[in-house]
């Protein structure tokens, strides 16, 4: 579809301009499904691999905080905006969203990012998770799924896209 005279151009059309211009060409397609075959392949092997190291964190996660369970999921935008649920180890207690408002004052990063230092919401074993970045390890089911891939940027947070 173009645009070949000056009348102006509905929404529709200007969408579906957008999205021709977007399609992946044959050589994208190609690069794509091998970066889709190598996510899968290296996910996989990795999950089995580290199947052992992955139960005995999520028990120990579990003796540290008793109150929720081991998976911490939250939502995130992946790729088009579209939402998904991302995991990984829980390293704070259960009731850190909930304390949230009550820290923003306190928040380290400028723009929608929150951080700070000694976060009272974080446990003592997920401190030493966080550390050594085996939070992050089932994020290899959201790579495993197709919503994230091994290489690429944080999915950020719904409220971080929105600002």
């Amino acid at each position: 579809m173009q645009a070949t005279d000056r009348r102006a151009v509905t929404e529709t059309e200007a969408e579906a301009l957008l999205l021709e211009q977007l399609k992946p060409s044959g050589r994208r397609k190609l690069y794509l499904a091998v970066k889709r075959v190598q996510d899968v392949t290296l996910s996989l092997l990795a999950l089995v691999v580290l199947s052992p190291v992955l139960l005995l964190i999520a028990l120990a996660v579990v003796i540290d905080d008793p109150k929720g369970g081991p998976l911490f999921t939250q939502t995130r935008c992946g790729q088009w905006g579209k939402e998904f649920r991302l995991c990984k180890f829980r390293t704070m207690s259960t009731d850190a969203e909930q304390r949230l408002e009550e820290l923003l004052p306190y928040n380290e990063m400028t723009g929608p990012a929150f951080k700070i230092r000694n976060d009272p919401r974080v446990t003592r074993f997920g401190k030493l998770l966080r550390s050594m970045g085996l939070d992050e390890l089932p994020q290899l089911l959201n790579i495993l799924r197709g919503d994230m891939s091994i290489v690429g940027p944080r999915p950020p947070l719904p409220r971080e896209v929105v600002r």
